[in-house]
């Protein structure tokens, strides 16, 4: 019974610790009501902002990453070629261009946030990307 008790516990732990879109939105949630001082604070320098005549706010956070994915090929050599053929791009000053199959590709992760302040107060928020999760 403990065991079971125990593993149940952990899977919930897991679960819960697990970044998700679901959680940032309730971070996101959570900021609705708050004032400009206080989103700054929690989100930090933000990447850009508007104001418009009417005097509502625009405030976007843009978060960006490359992930270099190399190629199996590239790591196992199970393409058939030799380890000369496979290191010699890094090697005095060759060219890459004959080996650029062989290396692999980026993944961009991007995550784009918006507030809308109307007052001095958040209103409303906005994301779009592959990247926008939370723990």
């Amino acid at each position: 019974m403990i065991k079971k008790v125990s593993f149940a516990l952990i899977l919930l732990f897991l679960v819960m610790a697990c970044a998700s879109p679901l959680k940032y939105d309730n971070k996101l949630n959570q900021l609705v009501g708050a004032n400009k001082a206080e989103l700054l604070k929690e989100m930090g320098t933000p990447s850009a902002s508007k104001v418009f005549a009417n005097g509502d706010e625009v405030i976007a956070y843009v978060k960006a990453n490359d992930v270099y994915v190399p190629s199996e090929f590239y790591l196992y050599n199970q393409n058939g070629q030799n380890a000369e053929d496979v290191y010699s791009p890094f090697l005095e000053n060759s060219d890459f261009s004959p080996y650029e199959s062989s290396f692999g590709y980026q993944v961009e992760y991007i995550c784009q946030t918006a507030f809308l302040l109307q007052n001095g107060v958040v209103t409303a928020w906005k994301w779009r990307g592959n990247d926008c999760e939370s723990y």
